[in-house]
């Protein structure tokens, strides 16, 4: 439920607070990508350059772009918007260009706070076909239970304090 402490846990792993008590421990170079409810304010760059987490066009790696226009398309960018700067957009595009950065960079482990709030149901459809493939671990804070059973193996509650594992899709979990 809201107000559990699931975006405190978050920070918690993002090393953005501290416990009250134990420790946090990572695999040693292990990468994470965090996707927040509410996605920061988009700057001069231009779409492409956000998902691709570059400055400027010459110093883009082609696999790079490649990459990120594939992602782009799937998460419904026409290729006309990928030289918009991205403040022209509205916040739920925004975020989409961010959830794109971290598609490109493909952390190990991938942190998405209610990554479904500015999806429409065909990019909804796409994005879960991505993450089903992804090549790492993901945690998600979500809502929406047909994307949970969609996606997850294991859910875990946040019960007084404590977090309870089940194996499982939310289905599962609730049964």
């Amino acid at each position: 439920p809201n107000g559990a402490g699931k975006s405190t846990l978050f920070k918690i792993l993002l090393d953005q607070e501290a416990p009250d008590e134990g420790l946090v421990t990572r695999q040693r170079g292990a990468t994470v990508g965090f996707l927040p409810q509410e996605s920061a304010p988009a700057g001069e760059e231009t779409v492409i350059e956000v998902a691709t987490g570059t400055e400027a066009h010459s110093y883009m790696d082609g696999k790079a772009v490649a990459k990120a226009k594939r992602i782009l398309k799937g998460l419904s960018f026409k290729e006309t918007d990928f030289d918009r700067p991205a403040r022209e957009l509205s916040g739920g595009w925004v975020m989409r260009t961010h959830l794109a950065r971290l598609l490109v960079q493909e952390p190990d482990l991938l942190m998405l706070d209610e990554p479904t709030n500015h999806l429409d149901l065909e990019t909804l459809i796409w994005f879960q076909s991505y993450l089903r493939n992804y090549p790492g671990g993901i945690v998600v804070i979500s809502h929406d239970r047909e994307f949970l059973n969609q996606l997850s193996t294991h859910t875990v509650e946040l019960r007084q304090a404590r977090l309870f594992k089940y194996t499982g899709n939310y289905d599962s979990y609730l049964e």
